[in-house]
């Protein structure tokens, strides 16, 4: 289930996103998931 948030970012970071067109929140989804997982796989 996916919930809406406020998130602040920096500039670039979210020109980085963006640069690929629409469908970049499921990008950043996707790139903080991987993330998550490995952190949750190193506990």
């Amino acid at each position: 289930m996916k919930e809406a948030v406020s998130l602040r970012l920096d500039a670039d970071v979210l020109a980085w996103l963006k640069k690929d067109g629409a469908g970049y929140q499921t990008r950043a989804n996707q790139m903080l998931r991987e993330v998550m997982l490995k952190d949750l796989e190193g506990k």
